[in-house]
């Protein structure tokens, strides 16, 4: 990613608490790279100063009023991108629920909001908080139409079949995305048949607080089953597995395997490369391999490897994906067999694959 050659980075907070506002200004503030370039009270506050003040990074509450964080991430996907970081006190499965469809919204992050000064987790939360910003001003993200009156530029496809060859007794899909995932996914698995009959092991990049309510939010529009996968089982058609929170998940032998933080040294955790690595030496060509929207490289090798096994892999394009790093990574590499949307993946898919 391109530095920022001494170049602070402007941040926007909208929070409807006072208290919020000053704690996450407190710990930003703390960071002579970051500047808070203003403070918004609610949704239309939060929108409205984002275009004044056109700032790197926003920090976005998710219950406030006037306007809630997700109208106001949409309004500012939607007319003037810059990316949006969720960053709220998540108490109940339903405020779990509102923070994942903010992802959906196009949020590039959702964070639990730190804990103040004298807490035993505040320096660890507000590391984190202080990390996620520095890191998530570098990203580029593309604009959401979200339904308001935009043209959106056609969307570019590319299928490449010279040596890719789709194995029609393939046995699994292994699927990794990060930033802006959220949202590539629920388009995929809306257009994915009932009745496709391949398992799915997904890896998604997000906050482990957040790993059981994302596996429920799947479940309340895929028509496949989303599970939080376990040690030692086999994977079953109709099911999307993904690991447990801060937990790599593999294939061995045939099943999923479990490992802990200790076992594998990655950047992530889970990571879509050590995913990758096992399916392309297990299934070899019988397996599909799908990287969608995300920032850094997680998963380009890993999908490499997939495709020189013989694997069909697929990313997606740079025209609808939210990020185009992991996807762009993988295509320096020349790892994709495809590059197309994510609903033109599920298309692909059921027309090989459903009967």
């Amino acid at each position: 990613m391109k530095k920022r050659e001494g170049k602070k980075i402007r941040v926007l907070i909208a929070d409807d608490s006072s208290v919020g506002r000053r704690l996450l200004a407190s710990i930003l503030s703390d960071d002579p790279s970051i500047e808070v370039v203003a403070m918004a009270s609610d949704g239309k506050e939060a929108f409205e100063m984002t275009i004044k003040h056109k700032p790197d990074v926003v920090s976005m509450d998710i219950n406030m009023p006037v306007m809630d964080g997700i109208e106001a991430t949409k309004r500012i996907m939607s007319f003037n991108p810059v990316p949006v970081i969720i960053v709220s006190s998540i108490y109940r499965d339903a405020d779990v629920m509102t923070a994942i469809k903010e992802l959906e919204a196009g949020a590039v992050m959702v964070l639990p909001k730190p804990h103040g000064p004298g807490h035993e987790t505040f320096e660890p939360s507000a590391n984190k908080y202080l990390n996620a910003v520095k890191l998530m001003a570098e990203v580029k993200v593309v604009r959401r139409n979200n339904g308001y009156n935009h043209n959106p530029s056609p969307v570019k496809t590319a299928i490449t079949q010279d040596v890719c060859r789709f194995c029609t007794d393939a046995k699994v899909v292994a699927i990794g995305s990060s930033a802006g995932g959220p949202e590539a996914l629920k388009l995929f698995l809306s257009e994915l048949s009932p009745s496709f009959p391949l398992p799915i092991l997904l890896v998604q990049h997000i906050d482990s607080s957040f790993t059981h309510g994302f596996t429920a939010w799947l479940n309340s529009f895929s028509s496949l089953k989303a599970v939080i996968s376990e040690e030692g089982e086999e994977p079953y058609k109709g099911n999307i597995y993904m690991p447990p929170p801060d937990r790599h998940m593999i294939i061995k032998n045939g099943r999923i395997s479990i490992i802990t933080e200790s076992e594998i040294s990655t950047l992530h955790k889970p990571s879509v490369d050590v995913l990758f690595y096992s399916v392309a030496k297990y299934y070899k060509e019988q397996s599909i391999g799908i990287i969608l929207s995300g920032m850094g490289k997680d998963g380009a090798d890993g999908l490499n490897k997939m495709k020189n096994a013989g694997a069909f892999t697929f990313i997606q394009d740079s025209t609808s994906a939210l990020i185009y790093g992991m996807p762009g990574e993988a295509e320096k590499l020349g790892a994709a067999c495809a590059i197309l949307s994510p609903v033109d993946i599920a298309k692909k898919l059921n027309l090989i694959y459903t009967k």
